[in-house]
């Protein structure tokens, strides 16, 4: 039995700050290369590292990202709030930009990156930065390379027009609760991975993706218990915060 891929949820964010430089070195160096990010826009039209629309939850300032320059969020201290086993978390942690993040990985990493923002013309700088990098490729692979890129989203206007944009870079849909409809759009987009919340799984769901051609990747688990409910399915990958635990629960499980 050959375990699913374990992708780092935005690096090793069980143990370091969230999509910062710290959390993805964490990642590389216990030995997981598949990496998740998410970028947004900054107001001077940078693409920056971060999960939410606000910078609130993960840096000590407050506000829209939206309305930021990069040079304000470069400004940010991205790392003293996070305290998981020392008093003093880790300052001196920044808000990182997808440029810096693909100079230092992308020859060494698959990268999964999420777009968060819905503004169109974040999905022509994307395209123009992996250009720059090297990470599109002359014809759409089935495997996950290293290097490598895919692109995913909740938003199937950007999914599609990404999609359209870089037809040889492998997309996902992203989803909470799956449907047949999901599977249609991905199937008339030629969007290869659907990802759905591992706890909303099913059988039927399954045997559609299949006969569809789809592969199924999941996140959402919050403990290493929730792997158990993808024993039963061909499953291409789960994205975790937690990559060593689902790795040994998976040594285990084989």
């Amino acid at each position: 039995m050959v375990y699913p891929l374990i992708i780092a949820h935005r690096g090793f964010s069980a143990e370091r700050p969230e999509n910062t430089i710290s959390s993805f070195d964490h990642a590389l160096d216990s030995g997981f290369e598949l990496l998740e990010l998410d970028v947004h826009l900054s107001a001077d039209g940078v693409l920056v590292v971060m999960h939410d629309e606000k910078v609130d939850r993960t840096t000590d300032g407050t506000g829209f990202l939206k309305s930021m320059s990069f040079e304000q969020i470069s400004q940010l201290d991205a790392g003293s709030w996070f305290r998981k086993d020392n008093e003093v978390g880790y300052p001196g942690e920044i808000v990182p930009s997808l440029e810096k993040f693909l100079s230092r990985y992308a020859d060494k990493t698959h990268v999964f990156v999420e777009i968060k923002a819905l503004e169109e013309q974040l999905v022509n700088k994307l395209k123009d930065m992996l250009d720059q990098h090297d990470l599109i490729p002359e014809e759409l692979k089935e495997q996950i390379d290293i290097p490598g890129v895919s692109i995913i989203s909740f938003s199937r206007d950007q999914v599609r027009l990404s999609a359209k944009a870089m037809p040889t870079v492998g997309h996902g849909l992203l989803v909470i609760n799956p449907t047949q409809e999901d599977i249609e759009f991905c199937v008339q987009n030629r969007i290869k991975g659907l990802f759905p919340n591992i706890n909303l799984l099913s059988p039927e769901l399954m045997e559609s993706a299949k006969t569809n051609g789809l592969s199924i990747g999941v996140w959402g688990a919050e403990s290493v218990e929730d792997l158990a409910l993808i024993s039963d399915y061909e499953v291409l990958g789960v994205t975790v915060d937690w990559p060593l635990e689902a790795k040994k629960y998976f040594q285990r499980s084989v």
